[in-house]
């Protein structure tokens, strides 16, 4: 009974407790931007939980890929910040012209602050899905995406994991409309925290259970199912933080039926590199990994499961 009541209750006290953290913060007159802190703060915290209530122990060792990953973690930090300023300067030219022509400040600032903070939510997750599903849907962004799915594992670490070719496609996107708009950094602080508590427990290989919360947030089992080895599953809940572009464009997949896959990564990719110098290679030479692939075979569930099963 306990054990079932921590499992529902790990994942919205953590955000909760993020989220008043974030405002205390910001009343002692620390920057918004601080707020960044309470990610880092919490990274120790969801890797002893994966350890306490892991959801597949066997994830919890490295399956060859926890240098890969560590590695990706600082050097992605560095991408990711030199996009961020890269990205923001041509947005602010874009939010000065869009300013200049409809003659006042786009942003509702005088909506109350919860409101601006679920606009602000609504806004980013619409492109970031966008941005998201195109790079399922076009093969050529599919080479860059297919790094980040090619862990045969789900935990904290390889949430950060992409190549700084989705970086540079993704990043541009999801952070085009808040900048354009406007958002004041008050709301984009409250977002932030939204965002980074998501992808950590996106990706958390915690045994919790989201109970309602999985009509309001595309993590845990949601995103385990995204993370499938079978296309026709993966294929599905691209939401960032939210599910609820998924649930309105009919990307939700949550089958009550089966359990989320414990086999992930790519089916028939078997020769995708393991390494990370490999992997950044890896969108370049994608045709010739997968003939490199052809002669592997990978028996398993993953071939017998049915496929298209909805949910």
């Amino acid at each position: 009974m306990m054990h079932n009541v921590v499992r529902h209750l790990i994942f919205p006290v953590t955000l909760v407790a993020s989220l008043l953290a974030a405002r205390e913060i910001m009343a002692e007159g620390a920057a918004p931007e601080a707020v960044i802190l309470i990610w880092f703060g919490l990274m120790p915290l969801v890797a002893l939980l994966e350890r306490l209530l892991p959801r597949h122990p066997d994830w919890n060792r490295s399956h060859h890929d926890l240098l890969t990953d560590m590695i990706y973690f600082p050097t992605n930090l560095v991408v990711a910040g030199s996009l961020t300023a890269l990205w923001g300067g041509l947005h602010l030219v874009l939010a000065t012209e869009l300013q200049r022509a409809v003659g006042h400040p786009v942003w509702p600032s005088a909506w109350p602050l919860p409101l601006q903070i679920l606009l602000a939510c609504a806004a980013a997750e619409l492109f970031a899905y966008g941005s998201h599903r195109w790079m399922h849907e076009n093969a050529f962004l599919w080479r860059f995406h297919s790094i980040h799915h090619s862990s045969k594992r789900v935990y904290w670490l390889n949430g950060i994991r992409a190549h700084p070719g989705e970086h540079v496609f993704r990043g541009f996107i999801s952070s085009m409309p808040l900048a354009i708009l406007g958002a004041p950094p008050e709301v984009l602080a409250y977002w932030m925290v939204f965002s980074r508590v998501g992808g950590l427990f996106q990706h958390a290989n915690i045994d919790f259970a989201l109970g309602p919360f999985a009509w309001i947030f595309s993590i845990g089992e949601l995103h385990r199912w995204h993370h499938s080895a079978l296309r026709v599953e993966a294929d599905h809940n691209y939401g960032d933080t939210f599910i609820f572009w998924d649930t309105l464009f009919r990307t939700r997949y949550l089958p009550r039926e089966i359990e989320a896959p414990h086999d992930v990564g790519i089916a028939g990719l078997e020769a995708f590199p393991n390494g990370w110098w490999q992997q950044q290679l890896a969108p370049f030479r994608y045709s010739e990994i997968e003939s490199e692939s052809l002669s592997l075979e990978r028996p398993g569930a993953v071939e017998s499961r049915t496929e298209g099963r909805g949910g």
